[in-house]
């Protein structure tokens, strides 16, 4: 099995790194679109780190082509390289865990992403527009996404259906990985800490007239963790884990460019659990990830582009569970997904005009033990197409009328539109709205799963009758930036869901059976406000509260786990003679409902768990010679967490060092 994989990602590299020829500088953007942008600067920041000036980054989520960030009519939030470096977060799931309206959900599939008040199945994870292969439960772990081959992340928030399709509910988040810019360079990074934590990674890279490859590769180790040491169980599973992962990219004229990615992950973990009658269980995961994408571009003219998108992924999973002292309840599953999709896109800008039109097919494969009849597969075709005009360029007034249609092998058509506007009426005001449908079609879990766990009592039955569900959205934001370096936002939205998937609880006999349904219907609504000002000293300060009104309409109460009040809080500081820099991060989140069955009655059981407050901490110093950098990072200073409903990792200290060559 390693040597397959091995295979997998050499045959990668190979095509990267074979296709390099010397020709002029090439000009590929994030996205494949490759396009000369002059007008874009970098400057530098502590930490040898370069960064766009804010108002000429450019972001590709929201539209799939290439916009300036203050130009896109979709609000579009943006994390910097410069700011992942800062953060210290080894991991998405860290980098996320304090941004506003976002939150990280920890549990057995790993760290899930939930956006406006939505569970993590309802946002779409993307790494270079792509679809992440693998999800446990309905969910991505986060945590499988190391930050050290990330360039920046955009975060588009509201329905995104119209160009993602399913899935996209409450919005995307795009990791976009980094593209080789020295013409030769290495990166090494160390890290040591607490539960015996190890980071260790490095990259290297070349760039040529035409062409440029850069290669990376990490290791990741640590101890699992327990929340609650009255008994033997583990809250937190151990880790050891590599990855290796390419990028290159190519010019081979004027006309023509190519872009190629690949990576390989490998990871085990390791814990303990408890069953019914004292019964303790030895449970261990592999999981291999394999990913791939090449995206060759043809310049049409001046004003039109054409790319095309092949990629592939695949996911495979072992689980184990041993039952201490015997052998009745053991366990061996194993999982593999695949998901490949060809797409073709024509960008054009004719007049005040950028029209996006696009064709896609997506299959997905599925391999699993706890299905009902060991697999499933399915195939969806798309065409989408969006038209951003200009109607008033002074006064940046921009109408997007966009539309996309959906052809499921199993659930027939689905169309989801948008319509969105943007205008500046001032230099320092610009409004934002938008509306769209949205849809997510049943995970093949929901359709089709069979599984049965004795040691807890209870059986799980999928429900291949499951329709889609279909939702209704809207969004409102207003960006105010009344100095040269304050930026004020405030935003409202509201999410409609019908025909949402629930989880049906029926007896039979002394045993539980769970299956899904489509019963419930929820609104989720709420708003944003924040605040991101500079301060003397060079001190950035950033703040945020955001307000979530989820109801489950059906059962007429709170949306499970859902605080309705959360702050957020961020302050960074650098003093470049001294080569010193700091960041310090935090969350506030309000009382959560959790409505569980303790005593198998079939009746809620209701609760409301206690505010937390999070806090994570990065310092570094920079040494006057040889480009070494000294940091320590703090997560979760504060201690928070339990073994009910918030079993997130303890507090963690992690020492380190850093250099570029």
């Amino acid at each position: 099995m390693p040597g397959r994989w091995c295979g997998y990602a050499l045959l990668s590299l190979l095509l990267l790194s074979g296709v390099a020829r010397a020709e002029d500088v090439p000009s590929v953007v994030d996205g494949g679109v490759a396009e000369a942008a002059p007008a874009l600067q970098t400057v530098v920041v502590d930490a040898g780190v370069a960064d766009e000036a804010p108002a000429l980054q450019t972001v590709v989520t929201g539209s799939r082509s290439q916009e300036r960030v203050r130009e896109s009519p979709v609000t579009t939030e943006v994390i910097t390289r410069a700011e992942i470096v800062a953060s210290g977060a080894r991991d998405a799931s860290e980098l996320l865990s304090a941004r506003p309206g976002l939150v990280v959900q920890q549990g057995f599939s790993g760290a899930g992403l939930s956006m406006q008040g939505l569970a993590p199945e309802y946002v779409l994870v993307l790494v270079d527009g792509e679809r992440v292969t693998g999800k446990v439960d309905g969910d991505v772990d986060l945590s499988r996404l190391s930050m050290e081959d990330i360039e920046q992340v955009e975060i588009v928030k509201g329905p995104g259906s119209v160009m993602y399709g399913s899935d996209a509910v409450a919005g995307v988040v795009n990791f976009i990985t980094r593209k080789a810019q020295r013409p030769l360079g290495a990166d090494l990074r160390a890290a040591y800490g607490t539960q015996n934590r190890l980071d260790l990674d490095a990259t290297g890279e070349t760039r040529g007239d035409a062409w440029g490859l850069r290669m990376s590769a990490g290791l990741q180790r640590r101890s699992a963790y327990d929340l609650d040491p009255t008994d033997i169980g583990t809250s937190g599973s151990s880790l050891d884990g590599y990855d290796v992962s390419a990028r290159g990219d190519w010019r081979g004229s004027e006309k023509l460019s190519l872009e190629g990615t690949a990576s390989f992950s490998h990871r085990i973990q390791r814990g303990v659990d408890l069953g019914a009658g004292n019964a303790v269980f030895d449970r261990a995961t592999r999981d291999n990830t394999f990913a791939s994408r090449l995206s060759p571009s043809w310049k049409l003219g001046q004003k039109a582009i054409l790319r095309t998108d092949l990629s592939y992924g695949h996911y495979e999973r072992r689980y184990l569970r041993d039952q201490r002292n015997a052998s009745a309840l053991d366990s061996v599953e194993d999982t593999r997904d695949q998901q490949a999709r060809l797409g073709v896109q024509l960008d054009a800008r004719p007049g005040s005009h950028a029209f996006v039109v696009g064709t896609e097919y997506l299959g997905e494969w599925l391999h699993s033990d706890r299905l009902d009849g060991g697999k499933g597969r399915r195939g969806r075709g798309s065409f989408y197409a969006q038209d951003t005009w200009t109607i008033w360029e002074k006064l940046g007034l921009v109408i997007v009328r966009g539309g996309r249609v959906d052809l499921d092998s199993q659930f027939g058509f689905a169309v989801t539109p948008r319509a969105a506007l943007k205008v500046d009426p001032l230099s320092w005001l610009t409004l934002r709205g938008g509306y769209g449908w949205g849809y997510r079609a049943p995970s093949f879990q929901d359709l089709l799963i069979d599984f049965e766990n004795p040691s807890v009592g209870y059986t799980v039955r999928g429900n291949p009758d499951l329709k889609p569900e279909r939702s209704r959205s809207y969004n409102l934001n207003v960006e105010v930036r009344p100095f040269r370096d304050s930026v004020v936002w405030a935003g409202v939205f509201q999410h409609s869901l019908r025909d949402m998937i629930a989880a049906s609880l029926q007896s039979e006999g002394e045993a539980l059976r769970y299956s899904y349904i489509n019963i419930a219907r929820a609104r989720v609504r709420g708003g944003e406000l924040g605040v991101r000002q500079s301060l003397p000293g060079r001190v950035q300060v950033e703040l945020g509260y955001t307000l979530t009104d989820g109801t489950d309409q059906d059962l007429e109460r709170q949306l499970e786990g859902q605080a309705r009040h959360r702050f957020t809080a961020q302050a960074s500081w650098r003093y470049r003679p001294w080569g010193l820099e700091a960041l310090v991060r935090g969350a506030l989140t309000g009382e959560r409902p959790f409505y569980p069955d303790t005593n198998g009655d079939g009746v809620a059981d209701s609760y409301r768990a206690s505010p937390t407050v999070s806090l994570d901490a990065r310092i570094a110093w920079l040494m006057p010679a040889g480009g070494l950098q000294l940091f320590v990072v703090g997560t979760n200073l504060t201690d928070a967490g339990n073994p009910d409903d918030l079993p997130i990792p303890p507090r963690t200290l992690q020492a380190g060092v850093s250099t570029r060559f």
